[in-house]
């Protein structure tokens, strides 16, 4: 099996200017993902040697919001921004900073450590049941460290902070990912699962005596513990030294109090994202 190569973002041109202030309006403004689901584990390149850049296109489904049976879906702008310091700024990815070279140096290969913020929806009112209070879409924070501990094998984790109804809440999700090489291509799989304290699962999962009252839902309090798993598919294709296309689909399953929740209508909670590159 060839080298690992994982990352959804694609090899890009150098590209001397930092992003502008237009660009990183339209990351946070750019359609949200679900606050709660799986998939929050990061896959990076490694710094480039100089600033590259590359914009495009996305296709993206998610679901409406935790627990729900439906999807919300739409067609973005793609852009991604990453820099010798290990900044970067995507549509993909949010806005982070991978800090491996600057604590390692020469020996940090195949480590990523840092943190980052993205956009993420939560429970909007006209996706919420009747009586059931809305969760509001905010930015999230992440600290993240993975490290290729084989050729073939990247180990990740993150831990999400400012979750749940009143941003209390934490969720740890850990996760491995190899490869599977077609042609000279390669396509990633990734096994993850997630925990998360009280508060996260209550803010999505949760159910208060007042909501109760108004809704008719049995009253639900799930304590800390395993919110999903999730398996997913990613890859990258290059068509031209300028061109690729790139993709990831994801499955994750709720389980144990998420999966029990009456607010969940199903355990099932697919998303997807494919998107095509130009490098600049």
């Amino acid at each position: 099996m060839p080298a690992l190569r994982l990352p959804l973002s694609v090899t890009r041109r150098p590209f001397l200017p930092l992003p502008s202030l237009g660009l990183l309006t339209l990351l946070l403004t750019a359609p949200l993902r679900p606050a709660q689901a799986a998939g929050t584990l990061l896959l990076l390149d490694d710094p480039p040697a100089e600033s590259q850049w590359a914009g495009g296109l996305s296709w993206r489904g998610w679901p409406r919001a935790p627990g729900s049976s439906h999807q919300r879906q739409g067609l973005m702008p793609a852009l991604d921004y990453s820099a010798p310091n290990g900044f970067f700024l995507s549509t993909d990815t949010g806005v982070g900073w991978n800090l491996a070279p600057a604590l390692l140096g020469e020996s940090g290969h195949g480590w990523q450590l840092g943190a980052r913020v993205w956009p993420q929806a939560g429970r909007p009112r006209r996706d919420a049941p009747p009586g059931i209070d809305s969760l509001n879409s905010r930015l999230g924070a992440e600290l993240f460290a993975n490290a290729q501990v084989h050729p073939a094998l990247l180990l990740q984790s993150g831990l999400s902070l400012g979750g749940g109804r009143y941003r209390h809440g934490s969720l740890l999700e850990l996760g491995a990912t190899s490869g599977i090489p077609l042609g000279q291509d390669l396509l990633a799989v990734s096994l993850a699962a997630s925990y998360g304290n009280s508060a996260q699962l209550r803010g999505s999962f949760g159910v208060s005596p007042a909501e109760a009252a108004r809704s008719g839902l049995p009253e639900f309090h799930p304590a800390s513990g395993w919110q999903d798993w999730s398996v997913s598919l990613s890859g990258e294709h290059k068509f031209s030294s300028d061109w690729s296309v790139s993709g990831q689909w994801t499955h994750a399953r709720l389980i144990a109090q998420a999966a029990r929740s009456p607010l969940t209508q199903s355990r099932q909670q697919p998303s997807f994202i494919l998107s095509v590159w130009h490098q600049f």
